[in-house]
Parts: structure tokens; sequence; C-alpha cells
């Protein structure tokens, strides 16, 4: 079920309005609403398929027992058994992953197996959001490990009533619709302090109709719109090397400007949701176009995701704490797994892995010029000279670009489509069609805005807040709400549902 659907709307209205029922307010106010927003997830994700509910409880109840017994022996201070359950409730996790994610691409790509495996395998179908729901539940256990969550603790040590409702808050954690099958990814030990009754008027109404009206304008307004031009890059080598520059390079721009409006919509949508039924979700994009490096990119972009590969993979394999080549090769390691994550297809961990190497290649950069520049650091803020700017710029516009470039082994079916690709670039072919560069111009416009005003809140704090208490901002959302209801693109699913 899509958010930009009427399906959607019909089960929001429905849940929303049994959500904060009059009796929703009495002693067992927690339970109803927690029971509630939980079918609702359940109709939201097995409308589609609803075979795959199944998947969706083995994995709650998977961890929620799992969650119990590694908090049974961290009372009781049996480490080895904390490590023993928590070890294999990560490979339980990885496992189901593998298995509906990683095992046709596997089975595809070894020669000695019979074809009746190849294709039974290749049959397995891609549960949407299973890449996401996969991660809290790990998260959810290593931070149990670790210690940093003990919400549910007494509740899955005990028996009966009391445990069903500690796998019924856990089931909650991991299935809450609006972050279920494209995140944010959202750790346990931020959402569990969050689950308690709520009430209606403590919605800050402000917040979601920010977040909503905006989200809504990027996904359907912007992405779906740009959408119907940046499919004519996926038609295959052919068409690509019989195009020309002057079609090809306004394809590519509007294409890295719609994969930024589709997911970042779909965050936004998610968070303004989340804010409805009174829980706080992360912000997940941090104007990441803005970026004058490929590290700060990955700070930016997909938050979440960059936050989870740090803390559970990048820091226990050791981090930047084991010397300058070990970082290298961890900061590689993660990036390809982290395209692996996107898809089970060799242009994504090309993807991540160039991404790695560019990392990597800054990190050793920053290193030299940080040992040049050791003992200049007056610990004062200076006002930035005229060649300073221009290395901001030039920064910044060697990060997009190189984003933008990437974003091509993201999006072709294969490599011989990329080379087709460069090969249509360079063609010198002169033929111009105009719908592509007029979808850039007119719809990639509001992203650039949209920029254009995180850069004001970054560097004019000042100027930014005085336009955030003038009439500006409610005309801005009639505008966007007009734009919506008139000019939407053809409905399409989210990018990242597929991951």
């Amino acid at each position: 079920m899509l958010f930009n659907s009427w399906e959607f709307l019909a089960l929001l209205v429905a849940t929303f309005a049994l959500y904060y029922a009059p009796w929703s307010g009495g002693r067992h106010g927690k339970a109803w609403q927690v029971t509630v927003a939980l079918i609702a997830s359940v109709i939201f994700y097995g409308w589609e398929d609803p075979k795959l509910i199944g998947l969706l409880a083995i994995s709650c109840v998977g961890n929620s027992l799992a969650t119990g017994r590694i908090i049974l022996h961290k009372v009781a201070g049996d480490e080895a058994k904390v490590k023993q359950w928590t070890r294999g409730a990560v490979v339980m996790n990885l496992a189901l992953l593998g298995i509906f994610k990683y095992l046709p691409f596997i089975a595809g790509g070894l020669p000695f197996l019979p074809p009746s495996w190849v294709a039974a395998a290749q049959a397995i179908p891609l549960p949407i959001g299973i890449s996401f729901y996969t991660f809290h539940g790990i998260s959810m256990i290593v931070d149990v490990a670790r210690g940093e969550v003990t919400r549910e603790g007494d509740a899955l040590m005990s028996k009966g009533g009391r445990f069903a409702k500690g796998i019924r808050d856990i089931g909650f954690y991991l299935l809450f619709f609006p972050q279920l099958v494209a995140g944010p990814i959202v750790k346990a030990k931020d959402f569990w302090p969050q689950i308690a009754a709520k009430r209606l008027e403590d919605i800050p109404w402000h917040q979601v109709m920010r977040a909503l009206i905006a989200g809504y304008f990027l996904k359907v307004f912007v992405a779906d719109n740009l959408s119907e031009q940046t499919a004519g890059l996926t038609l295959g080598p052919e068409g690509l090397a019989a195009s020309g520059p002057l079609n090809l390079i306004p394809l590519l721009y509007a294409y890295s400007l719609q994969i930024f409006a589709d997911f970042a919509g779909y965050s936004l949508i998610a968070i303004g949701l989340a804010a409805m039924f009174g829980y706080r979700f992360p912000i997940n994009f941090n104007f990441p176009y803005l970026s004058t490096s490929i590290t700060e990119f990955w700070r930016r972009w997909h938050m979440s995701l960059s936050a989870w590969l740090r803390d559970y993979l990048y820091i226990p394999l050791g981090g930047n704490r084991k010397g300058p080549g070990r970082t290298y090769v961890n900061l590689f390691l993660v990036m390809f797994l982290g395209g692996l994550w996107h898809g089970a297809e060799w242009k994504f961990a090309l993807w991540g892995t160039l991404h790695g190497l560019l990392l990597a290649a800054e990190r050793l950069w920053g290193r030299r010029k940080g040992e040049g520049d050791k003992g200049q650091a007056t610990g004062t803020t200076t006002p930035p000279t005229a060649a300073g700017l221009l290395g901001s710029v030039c920064a910044w516009f060697f990060t997009f670009h190189a984003v933008t470039l990437l974003w091509l082994t993201f999006l072709m079916p294969d490599m011989a489509s990329i080379a087709a690709f460069f090969k249509g670039i360079l063609s010198g072919k002169t033929g111009f069609s105009g719908p592509p560069a007029f979808s850039l111009f007119f719809y990639g416009t509001a992203v650039v805005l949209y920029h254009a005003w995180g850069w004001l809140r970054e560097h004019r704090e000042v100027l930014a807040a005085k336009l955030l208490r003038s009439p500006l901002e409610p005309v801005l959302h009639g505008v966007m709400l007009f734009l919506i209801i008139t000019n939407p693109g053809a409905p399409r699913g989210f990018i990242y549902f597929q991951f």
C-alpha cells in the first residue's frame, strides 16, 4: 500500500479515529492504541500480498523471544549466554534477509547449480521493506545486549499476559507502519521510551502539516513528474547510444533530483505520520546536495542508515581506532556492504564500492592536509576569504557531480547501459528533445529552492527565523497543496520500497 493512494488515506482516517477514540484515554489507553496501530500496520503491509505477513510474524516473534533471553541472561550476569543469544538472533535476521533478498542473486552466480534450483531460488519473492525491518531487529538485539535498552525487560522475563504485552510492544516497534517499509531506521533505545498512551491535544499539528505537505509535494509533484522522463534512462543500451548529450545530461540531473525528492519526500511523510500518532522520528535528510565532500554527503543523506552502519558495522569492525590502513579497509567494506544492502545486484555493490573509495581518498587527503596544518588552529572564527569561498564552491561542484554520476550505477540495469550512456554523451549528436530539459527546470527547480532554504537555515539563521514567522510559509504551503492537487505525476511506488 502506497502513502500516495486512496486506500492508504482510508486506512489512515480509520486508524486515526480508532486510535484517539474517547475510550483511548482510560487505564488501558496504551494497550488500545498500540493494538490499533499494530493491526493497521499489518493491513498496510499485507494489502498487496497477505502471504508476506507470515514473514513479519516470524521476524517479530523470533526477535522478541531472543530479546527476552538476552535480558534474562544479562540480569543473571551470564555474558557468555548473552553473546550466544545475540549472535544467534543476528544470524536469524541476516538469514531471513539472505534467503529472500540474496539467495536468488547468489544462485544465479553459481554455474554448477542445476537450472531447476536456480529457477526455484530466483522465484523467491522479495518482500517489500525486508531490509528495513531486519535492520530494526538487529539494532534492537544489539542495543539490548549492550544494556542500552531495558524497557521491556520485566515483561519479557515474565509469563502469560505480561510476556504477551512485551511481544506486543516489540512488534509495535518493528512494524509501526510509517517506517515499516522504507525507514527512517529508528533505534529501539529511541523508540521504546516513547511507547505510552497518547492524547489528541498533544499532537504537534504545525510540525505534522509542515512535514506532510513538504513530503507529498516532493513525492507527488516533483519525483513522480520527473520519473516520467527519467524512465528513458532505463530503455536499454541501443536507445542510450543513439541519443545525444543534450538529452542525456538533463535526464541524469533530473534523476539525481528525483531520487532525492522521492526518498526525502517519503521520509518527511513518515515523520509527519508518526507525529500524528505521538511518536518522534529522526530527520533522515539534511539538505544533502549542499555537501562539499562525500563524507559530508553521507552525514546528510539517509542519515538513519549512515548512523546504523556506523554504530553496528563500522565501529564494531574497529572504526578508525586501528590505524589508517584498517580505517580505509573498514570504510571500503562498510560502503561495499551498504551498496549490496540496497539491492542484490553487482551494480549496487559497484555504487557502494565507488563511494567507499571516495571516502577513503578524502580521509587520506584530509589526514595529509591535517599533518601539514598541524599547530595552525587558533580556536577562533575568521571570515572566509575569497579563496576559501572559491574552494568551497569547487568542492561542492565536485561532490554534487560525483554523487550524480554515481547514481548511474544505482539506476542502470547493467554495465552495458552505463557504457551506452557515456557513448551517447560523447557521440557529439546535436539532437534535442524539449521534455527532458523542461522537466528538469520546471520540477527540479523545487529541489534547488528547497536546498536554498537549507543554506539559509545554516548560514543566515536570523533571516531564516524571520521568514518562518512571516506569512511566507503559509503562502508557500498553499502553493504546494495547489500543485499537489492540480499537477501530480502518474502514481508510482517509492524508489526505496524495493530495498
